[in-house]
């Protein structure tokens, strides 16, 4: 009887969703920040066309004359690709009036700005875990 009901708790205890640890949470939250400054550079910097992919705008916003180049430092792991990115971030919160030597507020304040100039693909396109 006693096994019967330890199968028939560790069945139940299996059944209920499991909450994420600490280190979980922080991971989303970092794979959060980077898409959203990603699909921030790509929207604000990048132009994209109406039904043009948010990956090949991010090449321009990171300054490639296209996307064969930008997909051939993407793939490679190229140092300059996170200068690129480096460089973007900075001319991304200077469009919005702060860089990062500004108070933390400031900084939030020009992210809540962003967020809310972004279509509604981008901000789902955010959510995800992977860029393209």
């Amino acid at each position: 009887m006693t096994r019967n009901l330890q199968r028939r708790l560790q069945k139940l205890e299996s059944q209920v969703p499991r909450q994420p640890t600490e280190q979980e949470k922080q991971r989303k939250i970092v794979q959060y920040c980077q898409n959203f400054l990603m699909f921030a550079m790509a929207y604000y910097l990048g132009h994209p066309g109406p039904e043009e992919a948010p990956i090949t705008a991010y090449g321009r916003a990171l300054g490639y004359p296209n996307s064969h180049e930008f997909r051939k430092a993407w793939d490679g792991n190229d140092p300059d690709l996170y200068e690129r990115d480096r460089l973007a971030r900075i001319k991304l919160l200077e469009k919005f009036g702060v860089s990062w030597e500004h108070e933390w507020e400031e900084i939030v304040e020009a992210f809540q700005r962003m967020e809310a100039g972004l279509p509604e693909p981008y901000k789902t396109f955010c959510r995800q875990a992977v860029f393209y």
